[in-house]
């Protein structure tokens, strides 16, 4: 399992065994840096996560939908965004960029 860091502290992230997988956390008292297992989330704070939630509530309503398959939903979201395939995980967005992928879904909804 790979080392994750706090960003913050510069301290291991303390993992812990959930129904969705190994979530991590920063141990020092009131940090709210947390991530998940893989390649697909790095290490973020109260802002960035709350931002990247609701990038997946309107990006996902694409696929599930059925306006767009999966696969073509990120697609289009890399596309906009100008990043490549591999990058385009919402779990590695800063708040800034995943606020931008929540207004791309919520544009493509909208018409």
């Amino acid at each position: 399992m790979e080392l994750k860091l706090c960003p913050k502290h510069k301290i291991a992230l303390v993992p812990n065994e959930t129904k969705y997988g190994t979530r991590f956390h920063c141990r020092q008292d009131g940090c709210t840096v947390v991530c998940w297992d893989g390649s697909t989330s790095t290490p973020a704070d109260y802002e960035t996560r709350q931002a990247r939630m609701l990038a997946h509530a309107a990006f996902d309503q694409l696929w599930r939908s059925g306006l767009f398959t999966r696969k073509t939903a990120y697609k289009k979201l890399s596309v906009y965004l100008g990043l490549k395939p591999k990058d385009t995980h919402i779990g590695l967005f800063d708040a800034e960029t995943a606020c931008k992928a929540k207004e791309f879904a919520r544009g493509l909804l909208a018409v």
